[in-house]
């Protein structure tokens, strides 16, 4: 594979797995570092929610700036189940005895997140969020199981919303691993992206000080 920049024909998608959450520990001028990863079993779909446009000033009798905007960046999950312990940390709750106890007592708490994208070659996009909070309605919906025929299928849901990280002021990133360059194999791609957010495709030392803490 190479780097070298080329026009290719883009791709469907047609499928996700792998996403992993870490809970943001600091997020300094110095770095920022995350704790132990977590891989959310069960992903059914993941869906952007940024949304942007455009801004023009009038002056001296006409256009004078234009200017472009993104917002509400980050994405909506629907998974198959959200588990209780997921749940809870995602809240800024702490589970008593396994019990996960909702109140208006909740706390900010941003995680960074990251996933694969399969494309119909069979390659894949590597995707990753530095900075956010997750927010979604209750999770103790259900139905009545069928008497009869195929089992009725059940979602949880949730909306991840991205803010600047403080160290470098960036929401995202991608990569291609069709992108990858000479030295860089994709099983250290695999390895890397899951587990280190601050990981960068190189053999080049990577742009950053940041950490992430593995165990």
């Amino acid at each position: 594979m190479s780097n070298k920049t080329e026009n290719r024909k883009p791709l469907p998608t047609i499928g996700v797995s792998n996403y992993t959450f870490f809970k943001l520990l600091t997020d300094t001028e110095d770095g920022a570092t995350y704790d132990t990863p977590y891989h959310l079993r069960g992903t059914v779909e993941i869906s952007p929610t940024d949304s942007g446009g455009s801004d023009v000033f009038d002056a001296d009798n006409g256009a004078y700036v234009a200017s472009s905007y993104i917002e509400k960046l980050g994405h909506d999950i629907t998974n198959a189940d959200i588990p209780p312990e997921v749940d809870a940390e995602w809240r800024g709750l702490e589970r008593k005895d396994g019990i996960v106890e909702v109140s208006n007592d909740t706390k900010t708490v941003y995680f960074g997140v990251a996933w694969r994208i399969l494309k119909s070659d069979g390659t894949y996009r590597y995707v990753r969020y530095y900075k956010g909070s997750y927010s979604f309605a209750s999770n103790v919906g259900g139905k009545t199981k069928p008497s009869s025929g195929s089992i009725e299928k059940q979602t949880a849901k949730a909306t991840y919303t991205a803010v600047q990280r403080d160290f470098d002021n960036n929401y995202y990133a991608y990569f291609d691993e069709t992108d990858l360059p000479d030295g860089v194999t994709k099983e250290t791609l695999e390895e890397k992206w899951f587990t280190d957010l601050n990981y960068y495709p190189t053999t080049t030392p990577a742009p950053t000080k940041a950490s992430t803490k593995t165990e």
